[in-house]
This record gives C-alpha cells, structure tokens and sequence, in this order.
C-alpha cells in the first residue's frame, strides 16, 4: 500500500492521543517544533522497543523517541504475515466514520440481511462514481447498505459543491442527488441548511481516510481503497477484510 507525504499545514494542529503519556507529550513537542503545521491525530509505543507510531491525514510514520528520525511506511509482523500499519489506519478510519453525521448521508439501506456497510465518498461529476452507482440495486440485494458521503473534488464553491448542498436540504436526497448524476452540468445555485454545513466535516473526513480519489470507500472495519469495483469484486473484498 501506498501512502501520500505527510502533509505540511499553515496553521499548527495537534490532536493528542487517547491514551498520552509522558513520553509521547514531549515526543509530540518535539515533532511540531520541528515541524510547525504538522498534524498529529495518534501517537504510540510501536512494537519495535523505542520507535513510536504517528497517524497524520490518513498516512502513518515512526519516529525515534528523540524525535530525530522519521520512517514513512508499511510496518510488517512478518511471522504472522500481517501488516500492522493498516491495522492502525483501520481503527482511524473508523472512528473518522463515525464522527459523520447520518443527516449529512444518503443512505441505501441493504435489502434483507445486512451484511457489510460501506461508506462511498462520491461526486455526480466522475465518471467512476457513475458505474458505482449504477450497481447500488445489485450492493443493497448482496446485503450491502451503501452511504454516500457527498464530496466535491473539485473544491468548495464549485458548481458540484453547490449541487451537493442542494441535495444535502432537498426533501428528497435520493430525488436531488439522482437529476445531478443524470446531469452533472445542471446548473445549482446552492443552498444553506444544516445538513449542507456538514460537507465540511465530510471534507475533514476525507483527508482522514487518505481519500486519493473518487469514489472513495470506507467499510464498517476501516478497509479503505479509492476507485471502481464490480459489485461482486466489493463483496469478495469485504468478505476478505472482515
């Protein structure tokens, strides 16, 4: 798995950890006096003795206790052949799922038995969203309830963002969201509710989850991956990760 640079912000945030300590405070410290901006959303003992664990905008990295030394990548259990960095990142995406608000969603519920819920982040203006949505009937029948998280690629501002708030205060989401993606030119003069504020949050959302592209899927255990799959092809993943 590919994991972007760690991203370099104007203003210094810091979000500390569950569970801090002593000794990941004062790593803490260290890191964004060293690197203002940085955004630090996790840190913890990793399973190798003196190097910690850093989440950040969806990527993870270890650092030396001192703070001197950095490494961006996969940390591997290789005896038990499991991949402990996207356990990590699993877990944050997770909890970055759960910070939405539902009333902010459109939600397709799973016919039957629910199996799997899956969390898309999608724009009416891409064309792999598309071929995603035109597979929803055949997601809900395997058991999968979809929630689309509405998020514009192309900025705030923009004409998907306004058509995006217009569906988020229509009465009808489905109704709304359902004339942008048969048209993703319809001209959207915007709209104010509070639903429509939460794009911002789904915006945050995003960047959480390492959203590289769209549409952007999110399951209920934290997989993650960017792009088109086939209804069956999702399944089996799903089935895979859980």
């Amino acid at each position: 798995m590919n994991f972007k640079k760690l991203s370099f912000c104007v203003a210094i945030l810091f979000a500390a950890a569950a569970h801090a300590t002593p000794e990941t405070d004062a790593l803490s410290d260290r890191l964004t006096k060293s690197m203002p901006g940085l955004k630090i959303e996790a840190i913890s003992p990793s399973p190798i003795p003196g190097l910690y664990e850093i989440v950040s905008g969806g990527d993870v990295a270890y650092v030396t206790a001192d703070g001197v030394y950095m490494v961006q990548g996969t940390l591997f259990n290789v005896p038990e052949r499991r991949n402990l960095s996207e356990k990590t990142l699993g877990v944050e995406r997770a909890k970055a799922m759960k910070s939405l608000d539902p009333s902010t969603l459109v939600i397709y519920p799973a016919k039957g038995k629910e199996k799997h819920v899956i969390t898309v982040f999608t724009d009416p203006s891409c064309p792999y969203c598309h071929k995603l949505h035109s597979d929803l009937a055949q997601l809900n029948d395997m058991g999968i309830t979809v929630r689309y998280a509405l998020y514009a690629r192309s900025g705030t501002g923009t004409l998907t963002s306004r058509q995006l708030s217009e569906v988020l205060c229509a009465n009808d989401k489905k109704a709304a969201l359902e004339r942008f993606f048969a048209n993703s030119h319809l001209n959207a003069t915007g709209a104010e509710c509070k639903q429509a504020a939460g794009l911002e949050r789904i915006n945050k959302a995003a960047n959480q989850v390492g959203l590289k592209g769209t549409p952007h899927i999110v399951s209920d255990s934290g997989y993650s991956a960017s792009g088109y799959m086939s209804a069956p092809e999702l399944l089996r993943t799903l089935q895979q990760g859980s």
